[in-house]
């Protein structure tokens, strides 16, 4: 952790001196494509502070660019403009990212190369040996990133700077602990405009519709940070270098949002912190000073700060969501992750917020290590009894610099910890292909669990259906719909709801994905619930629907031989309920999982699919069902002999409709008779119609009733 030091302040006729580096500051993004998931607050406090003591910034936030123009754009600066230093910043989940713009800068520009954030703070060794930066700063970066930078400037030994790594005859060296910022408020504000808040809320009002939580009504939604680090040591997560727990002080957080207010002419504000307040007093502070600016705002909290009235005076004050830690019903987990809450705060802090009318945003983590089969179903029956429907499962993940990591570590399950940092740059890959078992289940039953858990977050989003009235499609993406909230009866009047999300705004629609299985959860305008809006029920995605039951149902009518692809496990139960599968002669199931090689998929021992395995069935029809991996599916099996019209491909029908003459592999339209299998899609919507429930889903290892 840094020394803390008190800031002195420039007096206002005092002239800026100036200084003769010229720095690029990249912040680089965790998607493909442009979007706003997070926006570089702390690269901006850095910038804005260098910049106080003279030194030129070239901001670039990636996040603004899709993949390739991202480095278009880097390229361009680097031809184009002067560059002294290039300062990068990131937390570990972007080790892969980070370490491609320092290969893709290193033979364009002779710029010196500093890492900063929180990838720097654990396994610092590791990142310098294997990025193989110039230098890194460890901590907060704007004191020690500015005795560096007037250090290079002054060709000074970088050995006298504290709180950095260096290369000395090519070792990687520390200098120990740096300085920190005593008192926040001493710093300079953020410079938004440098690194495009602009853009970042231009790109907000493009994506408010998502899988995970979509709004009728888009709301550009501005980030500040009121503090750093936070008091609390839960053993999951990492606080990245940021020292010891420190606030703005109220009154200079409000004069913020008050100059964002005038600058952005926005009105909504995301609070960035971990921990919003840590005691009451504050939040009653602020609420105070901000209840006649006419804002809503979104904080983190804890359960156990919460009372009815200070809810009610939060939602006075324009509160609208609060992100709470949940984690775990179960007091013994709780406990295990040094959480300090009980599951009874929990369920109070839920009661109480729901009357205040607050949205709530929680979720649930699996596998800490004091998780059992008893745990984990006090927990599902805590969800139950207080209604979580939209509190979803993930998976503890021992981050670097977690006391879970240091547990993986020593039981000897993070052997390469390089390749295990490596395998965290996609997180939903490590949860399918690299997860650790921190718990002392085995690891079968472990990855069965987490598939059922996963599963579960699609059937209790189900639970609180968005009760649709009427519908049309408009568009092969798009539908105008009637709807209204389960909760509140709140009614929506001639919605016009883009599918999959992605599509707003002309968007492609992510075929290589389970296109059209999953729903929407949409965030009523009047009582702040979630309720979830299931794909079949929407008025285009229901037409690919029925013509894809269509050539289900003439399969089961001749009673041809059908081999199915892949053995669902995500997603199965809720396919299920729209797609009826009872009834088809099913002689074999291939999988390219190895996780699903023998396991019973309706009625038949799931194979391996190889060129051998699919020749083998030639002669059947051939189902493929939502699968990421299906192109790669329907290659194997046209090259071993099946014939276009013998497969009926769940994406190739979705490909279709939506891309017509773009779609990645060409066939006759969807709308026309198609040779084999498949009906001409229906022309208006039916809303009334429903599909049968498959019976004969596989045994669930989760109980959900």
């Amino acid at each position: 952790m840094s020394s803390l030091i008190k800031l002195r302040r420039q007096p206002r006729n005092e002239a800026t001196p100036r200084a003769s580096l010229r720095i690029l500051l990249i912040s680089p993004s965790y998607a493909p494509n442009r979007n706003t998931m997070y926006f570089p607050i702390g690269l901006s406090y850095v910038a804005s502070y260098i910049r106080k003591f003279g030194y030129e910034v070239v901001p670039l936030n990636m996040n603004h660019w899709d993949a390739e123009e991202r480095y278009q754009e880097l390229d361009r600066i680097l031809k184009e403009e002067r560059v002294d230093v290039i300062g990068i910043t990131g937390i570990t989940i972007a080790f892969n990212e980070i370490e491609r713009i320092v290969k893709f800068a290193r033979p364009r520009s002779q710029a010196k190369i500093v890492l900063g954030g929180g990838i720097t703070s654990c396994e610092s060794e590791l990142v310098m040996n294997t990025i193989k930066p110039d230098y890194m700063v460890i901590s907060e970066g704007e004191l020690i990133f500015l005795n560096l930078l007037r250090t290079m400037e002054g060709n000074g030994d970088p050995a006298d700077v504290k709180g950095i790594w260096y290369f000395k005859d090519g070792v990687p060296c520390t200098t120990g602990e740096g300085e920190g910022i005593g008192n926040l408020d001493d710093l300079p504000q953020p410079d938004l405009d440098l690194f495009g808040m602009r853009e970042h809320l231009e790109i907000q009002s493009e994506q408010q519709f998502s899988y995970h939580e979509s709004h009728l009504v888009g709301s550009k939604m501005l980030p500040i940070t009121a503090s750093r680090s936070c008091p609390f040591r839960c053993t999951f997560c990492y606080h990245a270098g940021m020292g010891k727990y420190r606030r703005h002080s109220v009154p200079a957080t409000v004069e913020h949002i008050k100059a964002c207010i005038e600058k952005f002419d926005v009105h909504y504000f995301m609070i960035y912190d971990e921990l919003f307040s840590a005691n009451k007093q504050r939040i009653i502070e602020f609420c105070g000073l901000v209840k006649d600016l006419n804002i809503r705002w979104y904080c983190q909290l804890r359960v156990d700060q919460m009372d009815q009235a200070l809810l009610h005076m939060m939602k006075a004050a324009g509160c609208h969501y609060i992100s709470y830690g949940f984690e775990s019903g179960s007091d013994t987990v709780l406990e295990s992750m040094q959480k300090k809450i009980r599951a009874e705060q929990i369920a109070n802090a839920v009661r109480m917020t729901r009357e205040a009318r607050i949205g709530i945003q929680a979720n649930f983590l699996f596998g800490d290590p004091a998780e059992t089969e008893e745990t984990l179903q006090e927990t599902l029956s805590f969800a139950r009894e207080n209604q979580l429907n939209f509190v979803d499962w993930s998976a503890v993940i021992p981050y670097p610099g977690t006391q879970l990591f240091d547990r993986a570590v020593s039981r000897n399950q993070i052997p390469d910890r390089e390749l295990f940092i490596r395998s965290m740059g996609n997180v939903s890959q490590y949860l399918w292909k690299h997860m650790i078992n921190l718990t002392d289940l085995s690891d079968e039953r472990f990855l069965q669990l987490y598939v059922e858990l996963r599963e579960l977050n699609d059937e209790n989003h189900r639970k609180e259906r968005t009760i649709v009235q009427a519908g049309e499609a408009i568009g092969p993406t798009s539908s105008k719909i009637t709807f209204r909230c389960p909760t509140c009866d709140h009614v929506e009047t001639d919605a016009v709801i883009p599918y999959p999300p992605e599509c707003a705004q002309g968007g492609a629609p992510n075929i290589k994905s389970p296109i059209g299985i999953p729903g929407m959860n949409f965030v009523c305008r009047a009582c702040l619930r979630k309720h979830h809006l299931v794909a079949s029920t929407i008025p285009h995605v229901a037409q690919v629907y029925a013509a894809f039951q269509r050539s289900l149902d003439e399969l089961k009518a001749s009673q041809r031989k059908v081999v199915v692809l892949p053995a669902v496990d995500r997603f199965y139960r809720v396919l299920s309920e729209d797609v009826n599968l009872t009834g088809l002669n099913v002689v074999s199931v291939l999988d390219t999982r190895a996780h699903r090689i023998g396991v019973e998929f309706l009625g038949r021992t799931t194979q391996a699919l190889s060129a051998e395995s699919a020749a083998a069935q030639l002669g059947a029809a051939a189902i493929v069902l939502p699968w990421v991996e299906y192109d790669s599916a329907v290659a194997t099996l046209r090259a071993a002999g099946f014939r276009p019209e013998d497969i009926v491909c769940w994406n190739e029908y979705f490909a279709r409709s939506m891309l017509g003459a773009d779609a990645e592999k060409p066939q006759k339209p969807i709308t026309e008779p198609r040779v084999g299998f498949g009906a001409p899609l229906p022309e208006t919507f039916a809303p009334s119609k429903a599909w049968p429930r498959n019976e004969t889903n596989p045994a669930a290892l989760v109980r959900s009733s």
